[in-house]
């Protein structure tokens, strides 16, 4: 997948202007044991060449990950930047320290690199993001298994004998709690997969908010 590697400081100081205070990020953790757990927290501000600030993640969401989060932890964090056509970065980073006024907050040591991802240069995302196909009368589960700006491949849990190609379908993928994405999609292939069925998909016309918004998600999701 195209990217574009940051590693000089004055270029990550100038990048890092384009992550607004109040954005959202994702952070990756692993602990001691190799358990990996993935947060959502928001951005708040950085000093060029020193550090980074972002906010503690919920605690009833962190779990037993808290007792990690700790002076010297590795972490990784993907954030959506509005200076690259809407493109998301990625860097890793280690804590500093955490304080909690005035309120909880980490403090990362500035990067020493960081990974660009322009939409508009990515051709296909690998991925694993919860989807449903909607269908009458039922919903089919499974995985998005990777996506692009044209189509993207799917794994449902179970084989399936009534979708075929040629057929439209409507994808849901969840954007939150709140809000799902819907998509309109043709199917291109059929297949069994294991226990399931893997289909391929082409999106339809005049979906281009929906489809870039899925996109976005697949960057900050990122294995």
């Amino acid at each position: 997948m195209p990217t574009k590697q940051i590693t000089n400081k004055d270029g990550l100081s100038k990048e890092f202007k384009y992550l607004l205070a109040g954005t959202s990020v994702n952070i990756d953790i692993i602990t001691p044991v190799g358990k990996k757990g993935r947060f959502k927290t928001t951005f708040i501000g950085y000093l060029p060449e020193e550090y980074i600030l972002i906010q503690f993640p919920e605690s009833h969401k962190l779990g037993s990950f808290s007792q990690y989060i700790k002076q010297g932890l590795q972490i990784t964090v993907r954030g959506l930047v509005e200076g690259h056509e809407a493109s998301v970065i990625a860097f890793i980073s280690s804590i500093k320290q955490t304080l909690s006024q005035p309120s909880n907050i980490i403090v990362l040591d500035f990067p020493k690199s960081m990974v660009i991802h322009n939409l508009r240069s990515t051709k296909r995302v690998l991925t694993d993001l919860p989807m449903k196909i909607c269908t009458t009368p039922d919903h089919l589960s499974g995985t998005l298994t990777d996506v692009s700006l044209a189509g993207c491949q799917l794994e449902l849990e179970q084989q399936q004998k009534g979708l075929d190609e040629g057929e439209e379908i409507v994808i849901e993928v969840a954007e939150n709690e709140q809000e799902t994405i819907r998509v309109k999609a043709r199917v291109c292939n059929v297949k069994p997969s294991g226990d399931g069925t893997a289909l391929g998909c082409q999106f339809l016309n005049e979906q281009e908010t929906e489809i870039e918004k899925i996109v976005h998600m697949a960057l900050m999701a990122e294995q």
